[in-house]
């Protein structure tokens, strides 16, 4: 059966800025670097203390990033949202939403990644649906 998310693969617009984002400013170690056959860069991968991952996949002509990029995005938990906001304000990321209190009663928070993605922040509450899970699924309104 499924454990839960290993790795989330995303492409890039400028590697050097994602591996900053990722590693430095979210806190991740970057663990390995993968090339294509033909010797030539494909993908960098992030690390996090829990074990999950972020791929990172350089830019390539044949599989352009666009511009839409509809509601895919990475979802980061955190044990101090205000912190990681100052840090974010600190090294210039932009933050599209601010800290607020969401209706499954948890902190979230949004940002753009350096090739726009949306990345997002949660800290729980230990009163969330999340944490409470007893097998029935919970429909938020």
């Amino acid at each position: 059966m499924v454990k839960g998310i290993f790795h989330a693969g995303i492409s890039t617009r400028d590697m050097k800025k994602s591996l900053w984002f990722y590693c430095e400013v979210l806190g991740g170690t970057h663990i390995m670097e993968i090339e294509e056959p033909k010797g030539t860069p494909w993908i960098e991968c992030v690390q996090y203390s829990d074990g999950t991952a972020i791929e990172l996949f350089y830019p390539r002509a044949d599989f352009p990033l666009g511009n839409e990029l509809g509601r895919n995005h990475t979802c980061f938990a955190t044990e101090d949202i205000l912190a990681l906001e100052k840090k974010l304000d600190e090294c210039g990321v932009e933050i599209t939403s601010r800290p607020k209190v969401v209706r499954d009663k948890n902190w979230q928070m949004w940002c753009k990644d350096p090739n726009g993605y949306p990345v997002e922040f949660i800290q729980l509450v230990p009163d969330c649906p999340q944490l409470n899970y007893n097998g029935t699924c919970v429909v938020l309104s």
